[in-house]
């Protein structure tokens, strides 16, 4: 199992968890639940799926460990066990997250945690467990482990010892409770996680949503003057906030999600809507082979489970197989018998009922009826077709399905956008040059026309307003579909653009070599402290008391901890970059000391170093071949000169594509994620440049974008106008427009005077801005080499 990197906005997101519970921490008028129990830090992750909430908190929760004066315990819940199993799994060594946590954490199941391990304060423990475990009324004759008195563990139950947590030095633990589905807490859960009165509670959820309980103890937060109006990770990150929120479009642009998702609405029978399915997969499929992706598209089926798919009565398991109604069969049934799929090929996922002794179902029908019991096994076989009612929507997700066939005839309660989310994730965590590799496909039967409509406005009203970068289109006539791909009309090539790092290795292996070695260094790698407390009655009115407490920050990391994290967090190829063998990288440093802050200024020092002596270059003998686009035919107009025969634009774009056709060259609208793009050497999430249009001018390739002068703010902005081979010539042209008369200095004078286009002097390589009446001169202008 290959491990995940931090990409810069979950490290920035993480950090600003860390930073605010900091703040909290040494708040001297810390507000009290009651008169022992101060209000425990909150923190709320919101993040569409697929942004890695799992990595995000997981280093969070790793750096708040480093600067505890005592090892905390940190209870990890989700409300399926299977998700508990997945979670456990990564953590364990060699999982995708374990880097991502301290290695002298302890990775148990709460089952398997005893009050002695609680008292040994010596190691810290992550511990996993589901709602389930402990949630229940009534603990004194329950049956639940966890609420149960045993003589062997000194007639205390686990529960017990984990709300005491005493350490053998009598200090109390820390608690830090993470619960990885906050939509689904309940009071109940509140109750039960407040009588352990933890320190920090974090939620993860795509929709927020606080109970009643949980949001009265965020009340007292709020009246102390925290707020619960989300920032996105870019701003201040010290702000007392109790919403750390990631920006969705951060998430596709570095292509963790699909950039399109299309809705098709169907009234008529299975088979037709699983035809048109097949033929998309196996579009899909064979563009992944040509592509060499790297996954082989798959598709899932939802639907009821034991009804018949004629009427929606009870279909009956003493039927032989063959006369058997239940969705899940007959969907089998077509796709071996007419479609010719391999059986081995299919799992059913859901409770389907047989009777085993009279009318078993085929040997080759791969059944999983267990539920959880039934997960791993599940899993583990890579099914590229898989049949499932509602049970599977919550732990599961596999990001290689790009159809799902979604039956929502006969009243099904089937939650169109639960399954979406679980189709969400990109192949790769990368855009692919084709569009049909970057789209989730759906396939919705509907008991009439006018239910379709409404389940797309829910659709773009929901999902929309939390991923507007990723577009949501519908349509029932399949028609609407074909017309929506559009092909090429001929081929078209640019080169390629990478990155040239030669020139940065010297000044970075002279970057480290100049690094401090704090390997003996016992002054400055301390990171001593004071927490101050204040312990008052809630009703009492009175003085608070204010005890100072020292904090030795005993826990360490390396060094190469500290400035790999950094890096990653501002431009993650320089970590690549760096021979982490260095001896110094192994001091062992406090993470709140003054080595570790000048270590993580160096580490920015050195990503500057790389981005000021590398330059973008092109790849001659690698080529990109301009594929398909999609589109709105409704929304579609239509060009002579264009490499395909429609784009839907904005206003700004249509005036330009319009100029663009005018001049009788071949072009073509490039789709951001997935089109052409160039890098971008600058730090911040925005990895690649995706300019709008591409020309085709004799033997040159303009790449030209009518909003691009943000882009010049930044230090990058004048190399990527200037990009030449290793022979000093140009192959591909940037240009940039901007509406309105700006200068040299990127300052707009008058935004509504025509328009300015943005270009490099051959001879000096700097800056110039040329200001023009309209936008067929700018296009005129952009088109000079």
């Amino acid at each position: 199992m290959s491990s995940i990197e931090l990409l810069p906005f979950q490290a920035r997101a993480a950090q600003q968890i860390v930073n605010r519970f900091h703040k909290l921490l040494t708040d001297p008028m810390r507000p009290m639940v009651h008169k022992n129990w101060e209000v425990p830090f909150y923190q709320a992750l919101s993040a569409i799926t697929g942004a890695g909430k799992t990595a995000m908190l997981a280093d969070a929760v790793s750096q708040i460990r480093a600067t505890l004066p005592v090892q905390p315990i940190v209870l990890w819940i989700s409300k399926a066990k299977v998700v508990v199993d997945q979670t456990y799994a990564n953590f364990e060594p060699g999982g995708k997250y374990s880097h991502l946590i301290d290695p002298s954490f302890t990775v148990k199941y709460l089952s398997e945690l005893t009050p002695e391990a609680i008292g040994d304060g010596n190691t810290p423990f992550l511990v996993l467990t589901t709602v389930g475990a402990f949630n229940q009324k009534g603990k004194s004759d329950g049956t639940l482990r966890v609420h149960q008195v045993k003589q062997d563990n000194g007639n205390i139950s686990l529960w017990s010892a984990l709300a005491k947590r005493k350490a053998g030095s009598g200090e109390r633990r820390p608690l830090i409770v993470v619960y990885d589905e906050g939509h689904n807490l309940a009071d109940q859960q509140v109750d039960f996680l407040f009588e352990l009165e933890p320190d920090a509670i974090l939620v993860a959820s795509a929709t927020l949503k606080t109970p009643g309980k949980l949001g009265k103890m965020i009340d007292r937060l709020k009246d102390h003057g925290w707020s619960d109006k989300p920032l996105d990770d870019t701003k201040e990150e010290t702000f007392a906030c109790l919403v750390t929120a990631v920006r969705s479009k951060a998430v596709v642009d570095l292509g963790l999600v699909k950039r399109q998702i299309v809705l098709g609405g169907y009234t008529s029978i299975m088979e037709t809507m699983i035809d048109d399915m097949m033929q998309t997969i196996g579009v899909a499929s064979q563009k992944a082979k040509d592509l060499q992706a790297g996954f082989e598209p798959k598709a899932i089926y939802v639907c009821l489970t034991n009804k018949s798919q004629d009427d929606g009565s009870m279909d009956l398991p003493s039927k032989p197989f063959e006369q058997r109604k239940a969705a899940p069969i007959l969907i089998w049934r077509y796709l071996v018998d007419q479609k010719k799929v391999d059986p081995e090929s299919i799992a059913v996922y859901c409770d389907l009922k047989f009777d085993r002794s009279e009318n078993p179902p085929p040997p080759d029908f791969k059944l999983f009826s267990g539920g959880d019991q039934d997960f791993a096994a599940f899993t583990a076989g890579n099914y590229k077709h898989i049949i499932f009612n509602q049970s599977l929507q919550e732990g599961w997700d596999d990001p290689a399905v790009c159809c799902a066939y979604i039956d929502k005839s006969m009243g099904s309660a089937i939650e169109v956008e639960q399954v979406i989310g679980r189709v969400l994730r990109q192949p790769g965590a990368k855009h692919f040059p084709d569009p049909d590799l970057n789209t989730a496909s759906f396939f919705i039967r509907v008991d009439n026309k006018q239910e379709f409509p409404k389940i797309l406005k829910a659709v773009q009203k929901n999902l929309g307003s939390e991923m507007p970068e990723v577009k949501i289109e519908g349509y029932v006539d399949p028609k609407d579909r074909q017309r929506a791909h559009q092909a090429p009309k001929k081929k078209k090539f640019i080169p390629e653009i990478h990155t040239d790092a030669s020139d940065a290795v010297g000044p970075l292996n002279q970057a480290v070599a100049d690094l401090h070695d704090y390997t003996n260094d016992t002054k400055h790698t301390v990171g001593k402290g004071a927490i101050q407390q204040a312990g008052m009655e809630i009703a009492g009115g009175g003085k608070a008391d204010v005890i100072e407490l020292d904090t030795p920050h005993s826990n360490r990391v390396m060094a190469r901890w500290i400035m790999r994290r950094e890096m990653l967090s501002l431009y993650p190829d320089v970590a690549k970059a760096i021979d982490w063998s260095d001896r110094r990288f192994d001091a062992r440093i406090e993470i709140t000391s003054p080595a570790a802050a000048a270590l993580r200024r160096e580490a920015e020092s050195i990503v500057d170093i790389y981005l000021d002596n590398s330059e973008l270059m092109f790849e001659e003998e690698n080529l990109y071949t301009v594929g398909a686009v999609h589109v709105n035919p409704h929304k579609a107009q239509h060009f002579d000169n264009a490499l395909h025969d429609a784009y839907d634009l904005n206003p700004l774009e249509l005036e330009v594509a319009e100029a663009i056709d005018a001049t009788g060259l071949d072009w073509a609208r490039n789709p951001v994620n997935g089109g052409y793009s160039i890098p971008l050497l600058h730090k911040g999430d925005s990895r690649h440049f995706f300019p709008d249009f591409l020309v085709w001018k004799d033997d040159l390739v303009f790449a030209i974008d009518p909003k691009g002068a943000h882009i010049l703010l930044k230090d990058a902005g004048v190399k990527l106008l200037n990009i030449r081979d290793e022979r000093g010539q140009r192959k591909v042209l940037v240009r940039l427009l901007a509406r309105g008369r700006w200068n040299e200095q990127v300052q707009c004078l008058n935004e509504k005077d025509g328009f300015t286009v943005f270009s490099v002097t051959k001879s000096t390589s700097k800056l110039k801005a040329q200001h023009v009446a309209t936008v067929a001169k700018a296009v005129e202008a952009a088109l000079k080499a």
